[in-house]
């Protein structure tokens, strides 16, 4: 018999599955195809990596909001604002 194609994607599969997905990791940890250092060591990085890129990705952000509130310094509400946070960063 043909095997019936599926319209699901593989992450509903998964999700589906996961009582069967979770087994066979844990048979995969067990049988030592899995290295746990190297898998810790990966995600380790992975983190840092990532909460680097957060960082970066934040300063870029309020760099390019300071700017364009900049550009608003005449502005009767907003203007005494941007001169006290142009001061402050000036200042340091």
């Amino acid at each position: 018999m043909a095997e019936k194609k599926s319209n699901k994607s593989p992450k509903q599969v998964l999700i589906e599955n996961r009582e069967q997905v979770a087994k066979a990791l844990e048979l995969l940890f067990a049988a030592g195809y899995v290295d746990r250092k190297r898998l810790y060591i990966e995600n380790f990085l992975r983190g840092i990596v990532f909460g680097a890129g957060g960082v970066i990705g934040a300063t870029v952000v309020i760099g390019i909001v300071a700017w364009i509130l900049s550009l608003f310094d005449q502005i009767p509400l907003i203007g005494p604002f941007i001169d006290n946070f142009r001061e402050t960063i000036e200042s340091n």
